[in-house]
């Protein structure tokens, strides 16, 4: 039986972090992206299955390329998920915050999540996951992050009407 593939896009801290070290225990081989080349560094140490690594920071648009070429070294993938993100609590909504959750959380997801749509709608198969939050059903005290949640949640219904249709 072949094995399944993975990437986790930010996986140096959080629910990516944790989805590597579970997906590579369930014998997942895996594609471990983030900003931080150290921490993916020390993360691939604790996996126990093959692992792939790509720096990436999904606020510059060169990142779709990144992602291309990790899927083919891979040598395909069935399994994508987008795990970074971030968000500012900071009630005076300073802009350089706003702006980096906006170019993170949105562009950056949406970059990813345009890539492994086509991969998968041109394979027929695969599975794309995005990390939102229960903070995209209203606004609250980080207005740039519950929007930019908000964006993943339908941007996915989006994604999954279109194959939908396709089908």
């Amino acid at each position: 039986m072949e094995k399944k593939r993975a990437i986790i896009i930010g996986a140096t801290s959080g629910i990516g972090f944790e989805l590597a070290k579970i997906l590579s225990f369930d014998g997942y081989i895996i594609g471990i992206t983030g900003r931080r080349l150290s921490l993916l560094e020390d993360l691939k140490k604790e996996l126990k299955s093959q692992v792939f690594i790509k720096k990436m920071d999904v606020s510059h648009a060169e990142s779709r390329g990144d992602l291309k070429d990790l899927i083919e070294e891979m040598e395909g993938v069935d399994l994508v998920i987008i795990s970074a993100g971030t968000g500012s609590l900071d009630p005076s909504l300073p802009w350089d915050k706003e702006k980096e959750t906006i170019e993170i959380n949105v562009l950056g997801f949406t970059a990813m999540a345009n890539v492994a749509y086509h991969y998968f709608n041109k394979k027929s198969s695969g599975h794309l996951v995005g990390i939102s939050s229960i903070a995209s059903i209203r606004g609250g005290e980080a207005p740039a992050y519950n929007a930019s949640k908000a964006f993943v949640a339908n941007y996915l219904q989006g994604l999954r009407y279109l194959l939908s249709k396709n089908k």
